[in-house]
Order: structure tokens, then sequence, then C-alpha cells
């Protein structure tokens, strides 16, 4: 995949990025996706001063992240148990056909 600057426009600024792994498309799609949530922020907040929106944004995003991290984690643990408890049981049973 090759990169290149995209021109985006996120919350009525202008930007040219360029993000490794992702196509154009994707990034125009989470510009649009972070002016969402900022103009979100700004209705709930009535903050109007931008880079302080930014900053409530990040950290909302991040935090969102972090729930997802947690959640994630849980299921896995959850999973090996499931895992751990299978494999006991079939060797309980291997052994009792011996």
């Amino acid at each position: 995949m090759i990169n290149e600057k995209v021109e985006i426009d996120v919350y009525g600024r202008k930007l040219n990025i360029e993000i490794e792994g992702l196509t154009q498309l994707e990034i125009h799609s989470l510009a649009q996706e972070l002016t969402d949530k900022m103009e979100k922020i700004a209705k709930e907040s009535e903050i109007v001063d931008s880079s302080k929106l930014a900053i409530l944004t990040a950290l909302e995003t991040l935090a969102e992240m972090a729930r997802l991290r947690s959640q994630q984690e849980v299921h896995r643990n959850a999973q090996e148990r499931a895992m751990d408890h299978m494999i006991l049981q079939l060797e309980s049973s291997l052994a009792s056909d011996r």
C-alpha cells in the first residue's frame, strides 16, 4: 500500500496528512468520524474553543479505548479459563479410557 498525503477537513480545519497502512477512503472516514465526535461533544459541553474541544475529544477517545481494552482483557481471560477447563476435561477423559 503506497502512502501519500491526503487533504482532510476536521471540524472546519484542513490538514494534509499521511497515515501508514490506511487508504485515502479510510483516512477520510476517520476524519469525518472525528468531526462528528467533536460536534457532539461541542453540543454537550458548550465548549467553543476548538483547541479545548480537540483535547476533550482526544481524552474521551482514549477513555473509550481504555474501556475497550479492559473489556477485551476480561473476554480473553474468560476464553483462557474455558480452554483450560476443556483441556482438563479432555485429559480426564483420556486418563479414564486407559
